[in-house]
């Protein structure tokens, strides 16, 4: 539509400017042939026979041009009666040609000059124009502008289009391989081809997925070295697990150590593999929390805290993998665990709701949560500031959120929705970023 408007602005001008410049030149034209024609002659002697012969050779009727004679007859168009207008061009004494409309029954004008010959022989000279011929040739002129305005934006249009066609393809290709290096494929390179520009953006592209491919790479190899490691310490606390005298202790100590020797390998095998496909897994979040609060209900004893499960609901699947599962609910109770005091209480509870939603609330009676520390990599009780931060990322994978609250009665509870339309990450009276929670 631009491209249209833009040819019509130009075209509109252009097109009143072909009808003057051509009707300019037509009468240019016919006065140019009048004003040769009596030149011509002025220089002629002899008497009107003479005269008249010399007229039928000179004036050609398929020019358009005429010459009235003193006898009353023409030379040249044949014209039968001689209009006023050529009587009165003939007593005027310049030689200049006027442009005067004929009354011969056709709508014609003609250039007129007087023109007296050496022997004193009165003459008019016409120069006709016929103006149905003129527009015309300026209607010809003007389907031809109509033809441009129409060709000329259909032309940049599809010029445009195949440009444009290859710009995007070459985007897409690019987006396409983006996209595919944000799922984890590291290894995806686009093909250099294009513009300049696009050319450049495409080395750009692929010198940066090759230097995120080693750079991951590095530190995948270096975290499965140091979890691997991690072995030897593993087996030997094991083994001193397996030599403690009273059999209880023993067992819980081992299990504590067959725990982490899990861990261990988990840690090697994502380290070794560029990106577990967790698409499609499943697990029951209440039987996880029930595994896991059992593993901690020994020292909870020991610490003498008050621990309750509690399940409500009967659907508790979650649309992720139980070691990412068992991990977050270490994680929430370790928190417990590592910043209350011993003797405070605490709860965990699954809530299964029926549009697919799955919560778990963990609550304790300490002091609460500093939501200025609750930040990855940072806390405020020495500890790496990570367990909270895990936990979110693991909901957010699944459309969830975490959330910080304090219960009735004062202490805190983190409240983790897994699944389902995800409600605000932070209650307002945290003040905590939902990127921090």
């Amino acid at each position: 539509m631009a491209a249209l408007l833009s040819t019509a602005i130009f075209a509109l001008p252009l097109a009143f400017y072909a009808r003057h410049a051509y009707l300019q030149e037509a009468d240019s034209n016919a006065r140019a042939r009048a004003l040769s024609t009596a030149t011509v002659i002025a220089d002629m002697p002899g008497d009107e026979q003479q005269l008249e012969k010399a007229m039928q050779r000179l004036v050609s009727p398929s020019l358009g041009d005429a010459v009235f004679l003193p006898n009353g007859r023409t030379a040249g168009v044949a014209i039968s009666t001689v209009p006023p207008q050529v009587q009165r061009a003939a007593s005027r004494d310049s030689l200049t040609a006027a442009r005067e409309h004929l009354d011969l029954g056709s709508s014609e004008d003609a250039f007129l000059i007087p023109v007296t010959s050496r022997d004193g022989h009165r003459l008019v000279v016409a120069a006709f124009i016929d103006p149905r011929q003129e527009w015309a040739a300026i209607h010809r002129i003007w389907l031809a502008i109509a033809a441009a305005l129409v060709l000329l934006p259909l032309s940049a249009a599809l010029l445009a289009d195949r440009f444009g066609r290859n710009l995007v393809l070459q985007l897409d290709r690019l987006v396409k391989a983006a996209t595919a290096m944000a799922s984890g494929d590291l290894t995806v390179r686009v093909a250099v081809a294009g513009s300049p520009e696009l050319r450049r953006l495409g080395d750009s592209f692929n010198t940066l997925a090759t230097r995120i491919e080693a750079r991951v790479e590095a530190e995948r190899e270096a975290a499965a070295d140091f979890s691997h490691r991690l072995r030897t310490p593993v087996a030997a606390l094991m083994l001193q697990a397996q030599a403690l005298a009273d059999p209880k202790e023993s067992a819980q100590v081992l299990e504590s150590a067959r725990r982490l020797q899990r861990e261990v390998s988990y840690v090697i095998e994502r380290a070794r593999r560029p990106a577990l496909d967790h698409h499609g897994v499943r697990s029951d979040l209440a039987e996880v929390a029930r595994e896991r609060v059992a593993f901690w209900e020994p020292l909870a004893e020991d610490q003498l805290r008050s621990c309750r499960f509690t399940v409500v609901g009967r659907h508790h699947i979650v649309r992720a993998g139980e070691e990412g599962l068992a991990a977050a609910v270490d994680a929430l109770l370790g928190n417990v665990f590592s910043h209350t005091p011993d003797g405070t209480a605490l709860s965990v509870r699954v809530e299964g709701f029926g549009d697919g939603r799955v919560t778990l609330l963990v609550d304790d009676k300490g002091p609460g949560i500093d939501p200025a520390h609750v930040k990855r990599g940072a806390s405020g009780s020495g500890s790496s500031g990570l367990g909270l931060d895990i936990v979110r990322r693991l909901a957010q994978s699944t459309g969830g959120s975490i959330c910080l609250e304090t219960p009735p009665g004062g202490g805190a509870r983190v409240r983790v929705t897994f699944g389902g339309s995800s409600r605000p990450a932070l209650p307002a009276s945290t003040g905590l970023p939902a990127s921090h929670a």
